[in-house]
């Protein structure tokens, strides 16, 4: 079976490491192929990667998790929102978005 494909769009390096060490250890399935800390850096990612998954923080600087969703034009691959604010759920539902993870991560939100 093929793993598929994600990437990490998280300002917070401390966030990013604890995500990628739970996408490593506990999620076989997954092929974590890059990270990025900002929306710049996110879009950049998703073109060259043309990943399955993103882990999509919301709350970054120079702009948010939703602004980087509208500059991109064809969107292919599921967006599992991660972020401490909860007041955001109802508008990443909207957004179609795969899932919802509040900070801090926690590991059976991940796997289930």
């Amino acid at each position: 079976m093929e793993k598929l494909k994600a990437v990490i769009i998280e300002d917070e390096e401390v966030s990013r490491d604890i995500l990628k060490n739970y996408l490593i250890t506990y999620c076989p399935d997954v092929n974590l192929v890059g990270e990025a800390a900002n929306i710049e850096e996110g879009e950049k990612l998703i073109e060259k990667e043309n990943p399955a998954i993103v882990f999509l923080d919301i709350e970054m600087p120079y702009g948010n998790g939703f602004d980087l969703l509208e500059r991109i034009k064809n969107i292919n691959f599921e967006v599992v929102f991660i972020t401490a604010y909860s007041n955001y759920a109802i508008k990443a539902i909207n957004l179609s978005a795969s899932s919802y993870i509040l900070k801090p991560i926690d590991i059976d939100e991940l796997v289930n």
